[in-house]
């Protein structure tokens, strides 16, 4: 019977050595669990966990487990050593629940705590210890926790993907359950700081008991009421499984000043905005959302319409259709540097004096976030500043790998419509701001745009206008945009008229010697004007530059610099008929876009400026009148003014005609 008293041996030793190490658990139990903890528990998830100040355990039904100075180490690709740390944790807790039954946990306390979440370049996070268990599809559990605190913490998030990055204060954090069949209350105070922003963040909250927490097949009941910076937000409805984030259904209401704030706090740059109030209903789970019946109004203007959002792709994405009764351009003053109406925010101080006209006011726009968004847009009624009349605008804008583009930007106005397609990338480590675009007038009536002008003198101005621009360039304010755009810009006008308004912008004698000058009460008419621009590094040379009157025909010459916002241009004008004395003589415009001058040339335009760039050619090239006719419409005037001129051999203009591709 050797082998029962070796197996003897054997059961005796074993039974020595689990009395020996329940009576060191029972007399001993910190070192004994700090040591497991920073030994086989570390090696058995594949990071180094320790118990720096000493850890303390009460046994009893509960147990309270206290320990200081904890650290859990990051994944070896993370951007900090560290995922974990706390000053302090205290847990109280019944042992046996976790063995059978719902783990019952009374208490948490928490303090000093810093968290780390983040994901690799390639997707994996690293909160993926070498200990992996399989998660259940649906979430059915949750401990019995009845009071939980989180003092003087942070909360950190890392995209490695889309740089995006979330850090967390948290000032303090209370959560109460006294029991399972009792509503949850929550009340938090701390900071959000997204990429741009840093802003005061509180909360208070009461939910459902943790009972119904448990039952997925009853909506689970939701309220919120809290405050991220200036914007106050309010929460309502129910969460059909409140574990997976799924079934939702949820009404929200948003309003406050500075919208821009919390939206640069997200991660999406805004210019300055006035005060606002929203509402909206939120639906979906599993990774699909969709916000319905929103509704905002933004100042005096308004906005209608709905937004699906799927979360599940590698880049989030966004589809929006949005409406507008209204839209008051008043409102979005900030997009060109100024304060909107109707805000309640500080007004900031004044900038300092310059004698330059073009704001320099920066746009800062970083890397936009890591998110796709397609939007439409449709506006009924715009009320503009200077009571230019607007019919209708449609908008077309994606955002795609952090770059703007929209595809177009059309409104019709006064008989007319203009397009505006442009791409912009926003500010990378390597370049600055980029923008391209392209800007179509076709066919605008002066007298309809110019009808509700408070000044008799622009009531009198007439005429319609066609155009485009087209330019490439970079910088970080309006001012650096036009003083580093390249591109190509022509305006053209038929049948205008300029009243006493030209009288304002030049001196009688020089609008004599140009044949323009009104006589009395009647205007001028102007048959045609047609101009072309080429741009390099923001000087506006004129290629082409005339225009036609009943009398006189005017060529001119010369640049617009946009960057020292400087002019130098020469006007030479040609009588049509016989005149037994000429008053016309050449003009020079000279100066800053601020104070321009005027002065009468005696000398000859050819001799100054060269006979290519001079008046030896008093006719567009055939290369634009395609794009006069798409300007200006059929039949127009330029072509009747500016057809005999072009030589033998060269195109004659086609009314109706379009626009090269």
């Amino acid at each position: 019977m050797r082998w029962l008293k070796i197996l003897g041996w054997v059961v005796g030793v074993v039974a020595a050595v689990i009395i020996a190490a329940g009576v060191a658990l029972w007399l001993a139990p910190g070192p004994i669990v700090a040591w497991a903890i920073a030994h086989p528990v570390s090696a058995l998830m594949g990071r180094d966990m320790r118990v720096a100040g000493g850890l303390a355990i009460k046994w009893g039904a509960p147990t309270r487990i206290e320990a200081n100075d904890i650290h859990v180490a990051n994944a070896s690709w993370g951007s900090e050593p560290e995922m974990f740390s706390a000053r302090h944790l205290a847990v109280t807790l019944f042992p046996a629940s976790f063995i059978h039954g719902t783990p019952r946990i009374p208490d948490i306390e928490l303090d000093g705590a810093k968290l780390l979440l983040e994901k690799s370049a390639n997707g994996e996070g690293n909160w993926n210890f070498s200990a992996k268990q399989a998660a259940p599809k649906k979430r059915r559990g949750f401990p019995d926790l009845q009071h939980a605190v989180l003092r003087d913490s942070q909360i950190l998030w890392r995209n490695g993907r889309t740089g995006a990055k979330v850090d967390l204060g948290v000032a303090n954090f209370d959560y109460r359950a006294p029991d399972p069949t009792t509503p949850v209350t929550v009340a938090a105070a701390g900071t959000y700081a997204g990429s741009f922003e840093k802003l005061p963040l509180h909360l208070t909250a009461t939910v459902g008991p943790l009972a119904e927490l448990r039952n997925p097949e009853e909506p689970y009941p939701v309220k919120l009421d809290g405050s991220f910076g200036t914007v106050d937000l309010a929460i309502d409805g129910t969460v059909k499984e409140p574990l997976d984030f799924n079934g939702l259904d949820l009404r929200l209401s948003l309003s406050g000043k500075k919208l821009d704030t919390l939206a640069s706090a997200l991660g999406v740059p805004m210019p300055e905005l006035p005060d606002f109030r929203g509402t909206s209903e939120l639906t979906g789970g599993n990774g699909d959302f969709a916000i319905k019946s929103l509704t905002i109004a933004l100042g005096k203007s308004d906005l209608e319409g709905g937004l699906a959002i799927d979360t599940n792709s590698r880049v989030p994405h966004v589809e929006a259709n949005l409406t507008s009764r209204k839209i008051d351009l008043a409102d979005f003053d900030g997009l060109v540097g100024g304060k909107p109406a109707h805000s309640s925010a500080a007004k900031p101080p004044p900038p300092p004096s310059d004698t330059r006209l073009i704001p320099n006011v920066p746009i800062s726009v970083k890397k936009l976030p890591g998110i796709n968004i397609d939007l439409s847009f449709y506006g009924t009624r715009i009320v503009s500043t200077t009571s230019l009349p607007f019919d209708a605008v449609a908008l077309g804008l994606k955002l795609a790998n952090g770059e703007i583009t929209l595809d177009p930007l059309r409104f019709h106005t006064a008989k007319g419509d203009v397009a505006l397609n442009a791409h912009f990338t926003p500010f990378t480590q390597d370049s600055p701001p980029k923008l391209g675009a392209k800007i179509d007038v076709q066919h605008v009536d002066l007298k309809e745009l110019l009808r509700n002008s408070s000044s008799s003198i622009l009531r009198e101005t007439a005429g319609i206008v066609g155009g485009f621009v087209k330019i490439d360039t970079t910088g970080v304010s309006m001012r650096e945009f036009l003083q580093r755009m390249d591109g190509d810009a022509g305006f053209f006008m038929q049948n205008g008229q300029l009243s006493a308004l030209a009288q304002r912008l030049a001196p009688i004698d020089v609008l004599g010697s140009l044949g323009v000058l009104a006589i009395g009460d009647r205007p001028q008419p102007i048959n045609c004007l047609v101009t072309r621009f080429d741009i390099k590094k923001g000087v506006a040379t004129a290629t082409t530059l005339l225009f036609d009157t009943a009398n006189t025909t005017v060529a001119g010459a010369g640049n617009v610099n946009f960057a020292d916002e400087t002019l130098y241009l020469t006007l030479d004008p040609k009588n049509k008929h016989f005149a037994p004395v000429s008053l016309r003589t050449p003009v020079d415009i000279e100066g800053t876009f601020k104070k321009p001058s005027f002065h009468l040339h005696l000398g000859g335009l050819a001799a100054r400026l060269g006979a290519a760039a001079g008046l030896g050619v008093l006719f567009p090239p055939a290369a634009l009148l395609p794009l006069i006719d798409l300007g200006l419409g059929e039949h127009n005037a330029c072509a009747t003014a500016y057809a005999a001129q072009n030589p033998p051999g060269e195109p004659q203009p086609k009314s109706g005609s379009s626009a090269p591709k």
